[in-house]
């Protein structure tokens, strides 16, 4: 998902605060995100750090975990 995009649309979506080099956005509370795109980035950002885990950690496959086959 393109965050930058979604921060420019969404007025409920702003850029987050960073940590570890790595870049976060914060949703806030609010009717401008649909649950859909919540819960899109929401599993996004879930497989982003499974997939930092060593495999052995791993409690789902970071590559297939929430998409649709």
């Amino acid at each position: 998902m393109d965050e930058e995009a979604l921060q420019k649309t969404a007025a409920d979506c702003a850029e987050g605060l960073p940590g570890a080099g790595l870049e976060w956005i914060t949703l806030e509370g609010g009717n401008t995100l649909d649950e859909k795109v919540v819960r899109e980035l929401v599993t996004d950002s879930y497989r982003l750090v499974v997939g930092r885990l060593p495999k052995s950690r791993q409690p789902v496959d970071p590559h297939t975990y929430g998409r649709l086959v």
